[in-house]
Formats: structure tokens, sequence, C-alpha cells
């Protein structure tokens, strides 16, 4: 039987959102404003669109990463920073992102402004000495009969587990968890993770926006928690 090596974790994608009140306001101003709030805040960027209340901010290399900052209706804004194939550090990230919200507070200044909401998403790839990673979870994890697939009449080719779980009432800030355990199509010898973190309380008007402290929450969860449960006992359900 197979095992996870928790060792090889290979972050893919990484993700923040926030949704803001009040929006920014996006004109011709805040447009250069913003590009030069970001070169003064140390982040390097390749490309910059200007659209009807969006400023999409985009870098190839040395390593990708997306900014955007949008108006998403007439009290509500968003700041949203993606790094679809990170190809650096969780920590490095978290700078660039403390570098965006800086940036975005320096060009749209506001006291009062409030976090409305807030979701994160952390996705990875971890190898396994499996041949087939589904046939890991299946039967290593869920301690299930290869053979019971055959009712389904094909072959299977990947497959795997979702939970989503509600927040704690005793949380100081209470979250959504969203966790997917799959097996990886484009290499099913790999184990393919997401951890989707959506958080469901405002904070209070002027408080920080905190992306370290959310980063490293998703983090904690997968590294402690999902790779836990992955590589648990028969007797743990």
């Amino acid at each position: 039987m197979g095992v996870m090596k928790p060792q090889s974790r290979r972050i893919i994608h990484v993700g923040i959102n926030f949704v803001t009140a009040p929006p920014p306001v996006i004109d011709s101003r805040s447009y250069l404003g913003f590009q030069q709030a970001i070169l003064s805040h140390g982040l390097e960027f390749t490309q910059v669109t200007h659209q009807e209340k969006k400023i999409i901010v985009t870098r190839q290399v040395p390593t990708a990463l997306q900014l955007t900052v949008n108006v998403l209706g007439p009290q509500v804004g968003q700041i949203l920073v993606v790094a679809p194939q990170p190809g650096r550090s969780l920590e490095l990230f978290i700078q660039e992102v403390e570098a965006a919200v800086e940036a975005f507070h320096a060009t749209w200044p506001a006291q009062n402004r409030q976090v409305i909401g807030c979701d994160a998403t952390l996705r990875d790839l971890y190898e396994t000495t499996s041949e087939h990673a589904f046939q890991e979870l299946w039967e290593g994890r869920l301690k299930q009969s290869s053979q019971s697939l055959t009712a389904l009449g094909r072959p299977v080719l990947g497959g795997g587990l979702r939970f989503v779980m509600p927040p704690l009432a005793e949380e100081p800030e209470p979250v959504q968890i969203e966790v997917k355990i799959e097996s990886f199509l484009k290499d099913t010898s790999k184990i393919f993770v997401e951890a989707r973190f959506t958080w469901t309380q405002p904070t209070a008007p002027g408080r920080l926006f905190n992306p370290r402290e959310r980063l490293l929450q998703v983090n904690t969860y997968v590294e402690d928690q999902v790779v836990a449960f992955i590589m648990g006992g028969p007797n743990d359900f």
C-alpha cells in the first residue's frame, strides 16, 4: 500500500480576497497613483489594465502574480491577490500581499474602511509511493475494496473527498472551511489538496486586513489537520 510523502508538498496556487467598504474610487488619477504606490512598496509588475471600475496588475517574471482592485457595487470594493503558479515560498507571497494591501491603503485612504468578507485558498500537490493516488485514498484511508468500484461500470480515472465545515461558535473570527483531497488527474501518482477558508464575520471599521495571520491560519490547518487526516489510521472515524 502506498504512502503520501508530507515533505514533498508543493504549493501550486495561493490567493487571498478582501471585500471592503467603502469601495475605492477608480479613475485616471487613482490608476496612476496605484501604480506608483505598488512600485514604492517594492512590487514589480509587467502590465496594468484599467477597465471601468477595475484595475488589474499582472506579472509573469520572476514569478507570476495578479493583483485586482475592483468596485463590486455602490458600497463594496475588492482587493484580490493571486499567485497561480507560486514558484516561491509562502512567506514571500505573504510579503507581496502585505505590500499590495499597503499600496491599496496609500492610494485609497479611509479611516473607517471595513473588511466585510475575506477568503483565502491554498492548493498543494503531494508525492505518494502509489501508482494511483486514488487507490491510496480509497483503500488506505477509507478502507474500501477496489473491487467495490466495479459497481460503477467503468474504470475510475480519479476521485477524492470533499468536506465543508461550518464556523465554530467559540472562534474569535468565525471561519468556514472547505477541503478537497483528490488524486491529481494530470499525474495520478500525486494527491491534490485544496483548502479554502471563508471568514464570515465583518471586521471592525479601521481594523487591519491581517493577510499574514489569515494565510498562516490556512497553511497551519493544512500542515496539521489535513495531512494528519490523510495519513490517519483505521480507527479514527
